[in-house]
């Protein structure tokens, strides 16, 4: 497990659900019996210590329509409503926030994609094949990202298009 990445995890859950840092361990526990997308994260960073998952999803047990394949994702990672979402890509950056129902996944045999830094992916989105999406982008609801996205900007719709540039804070 990559303690830092699930660090960063636990800290990011706090920030968005308002918990009191103080009190972290009051705050795993009430995360992981709250909270099933958070158990398929624990799951995930217990990378392949496979006793240490089974007993992670024998005592919590998962959000079983929450696919976690990814290569490689950055630490800040949060699933909001994980129900029927599949993540499969390459790498996915630092912060990343996804939704319900959202594929992230192969087009054809080479790869899946690659997600930066402070990516998010809305309800019903899709995110396909050999593509890199930037740095800082929101993937509106229901929208189908087939090419490289650049960093900064809300795309939507089928298939997806730029529909908003965001300002980039420079840093």
């Amino acid at each position: 497990m990559k303690n830092q990445d699930f660090i960063k995890d636990i800290e990011r859950w706090e920030d968005i659900m308002g918990l009191n840092k103080a009190k972290r361990y009051s705050n795993i526990c009430r995360l992981m019996t709250e909270y099933k997308e958070f158990r398929n994260i624990a799951i995930y960073r217990s990378g392949r210590k496979k006793i240490g998952r089974r007993i992670i999803a024998l005592i919590y047990p998962p959000l079983s329509t929450l696919y976690i394949q990814a290569k490689e994702i950055g630490g800040g990672l949060f699933i909001q409503h994980g129900f029927s979402t599949m993540i499969s890509a390459e790498k996915i950056g630092k912060n990343f926030w996804i939704n319900q129902q959202v594929t992230l996944g192969y087009t054809d045999h080479t790869r899946p994609p690659i997600l930066g830094d402070n990516v998010m992916v809305t309800c019903g989105a899709k995110v396909l094949g050999p593509i890199t999406v930037g740095n800082n982008v929101v993937v509106g609801a229901n929208a189908v990202v087939v090419k490289d996205v650049e960093d900064n900007v809300v795309v939507g719709g089928i298939p997806a298009k730029i529909i908003k540039r965001l300002i980039s804070s420079g840093g």
